[in-house]
């Protein structure tokens, strides 16, 4: 489940979390790269298409919705590329607003099971 809790100045910012075996890692880092680093908000976060590695095989696993840049760049830079829809880790996140103290919660589209929920 990789359930992770992320602090930000002492103050709770995120809670995430998602089942799914091999990917599971990568999902919960995807949600919190977009949502911390790129400024998603925690649903846009949650829906963005996602990439996950591992050693073998060594295969850059990707969802649609890349840009055919970065398809480009990282082909350019090596990987071998398996784009396709299928089973992904499920995402479940909340986000909490620094400002305001609100609960965000980030349900993940690619199953109809779980759901996050803020108030």
């Amino acid at each position: 489940m990789t359930p992770t809790i992320v602090l930000e100045d002492g103050k709770l910012r995120f809670v995430l979390g998602s089942p799914g075996g091999a990917r599971i890692i990568t999902t919960v880092a995807n949600i919190f790269l977009s949502a911390a680093e790129y400024g998603l908000n925690i649903q846009q976060a949650v829906d963005a298409p996602r990439f996950h590695h591992q050693y073998q095989p060594d295969k850059l696993y990707l969802e649609p919705g890349f840009s055919p840049e970065t398809l480009s760049a990282l082909r350019a830079q090596g990987y071998t590329l398996d784009i396709r829809d299928g089973h992904w880790s499920n995402g479940e996140c909340i986000a909490i607003d620094p400002k305001t103290g609100e609960l965000l919660g980030g349900q993940d589209h690619r199953s109809h099971y779980g759901k996050a929920s803020g108030y």
